[in-house]
């Protein structure tokens, strides 16, 4: 049954599986369906709870207002405290959620996500056309051009029955443009990085090496800015990594969340899946140098 928020707009919501709660936030324009390779694996772990905020509103409060459904929607299902997961607007959402109410965050997961607006490196303007949808004006050809971008060469020569079925779901269920634009609005007003350091949740960060949306010197950033987070970047994937990379996404978070609080101290990055550190150390070398060479070009 969904949680009433105002008159006008309600909480659809989701639970599966038994254990320590799970919340999921899903970004922009993407609906619980975006779940479909998450939830089957993490529901054998966690009591997994995905969501969709419904109706019109005025989001005057910005990406605050998104962080107060999800306080709505743990307190409706007597959640004291949670998991928490969320990717590209959602991770906002997360992460506001972990500042303003970190008595209900236990660990915390960040996909393809900044810690907004004062990141290293924003959004090209040609990727911003793409994600929404620029010239067209017919729905598929917007979804589906932003979909392109929000995804991997190489996903979509792999997975094209997949990659159609995305486009289908995202076409099925999409929000009203008025909801999507409150939204962007709200995203693109989002900016933590002064504060960013106060989380206090253990943290993850997960990030695609070929996302156009949200460029990868930014999860660098977001990984340093936070005490004692670790950092993972997948080869061969967009903005939409934990789809076109699920099975290593799924990997690195149910290992972190399942695994006891460790002392807070320095960054460190997350051992590779399936192998060693080594790799991710080399990676996570480059992408600060690459993070020190955009703040030394914008001084």
């Amino acid at each position: 049954m969904p949680v009433t928020i105002t008159e006008n707009t309600s909480i659809d919501y989701d639970v599966h599986g038994e254990g320590p709660p799970l919340l999921l936030i899903g970004g922009l324009g993407f609906g619980r369906w975006a779940w479909f390779r998450q939830v089957p694996a993490f529901a054998r772990h966690f009591r997994t709870i995905t969501f969709d905020a419904r109706g019109e509103r005025d989001l005057k409060g910005g990406v605050a207002d998104l962080a107060d459904d999800a306080v709505v929607l743990l307190e409706h299902l007597g959640v004291k405290k949670a998991h928490v997961l969320g990717t590209s607007l959602g991770g906002f959402v997360a992460q506001e959620l972990a500042l303003v109410r970190p008595d209900l965050v236990d660990r915390l997961v960040l996909v393809c996500t900044s810690y907004g607006r004062g990141g290293p490196e924003t959004i090209s303007p040609w990727a911003l056309a793409d994600m929404i949808g620029l010239p067209s004006l017919n729905a598929e050809k917007a979804v589906r051009k932003g979909l392109e971008a929000a995804t991997s060469d190489a996903y979509r020569a792999g997975h094209p029955e997949e990659f159609e079925q995305l486009v289908h779901w995202r076409l099925a269920d999409s929000p009203s443009l008025s909801t999507y634009y409150q939204q962007m609005r709200a995203g693109a007003r989002f900016d933590v990085s002064r504060d960013v350091g106060h989380i206090t949740s253990p943290a993850l960060v997960i990030h695609g090496a070929e996302d156009r949306y949200v460029p990868v010197a930014n999860a660098a950033a977001l990984a340093e800015a936070i005490p004692g987070s670790r950092l993972r970047v997948l080869d061969e994937a967009g903005h939409l990594v934990f789809i076109e990379r699920y099975a290593d996404v799924n990997r690195e978070v149910v290992t972190f969340l399942k695994q006891l609080r460790e002392r807070r101290g320095t960054p460190r990055e997350a051992p590779a899946a399936g192998g060693g550190a080594e790799p991710l150390r080399k990676a996570s070398g480059a992408l600060r140098r690459l993070v020190e060479g955009v703040r030394a070009r914008a001084s």
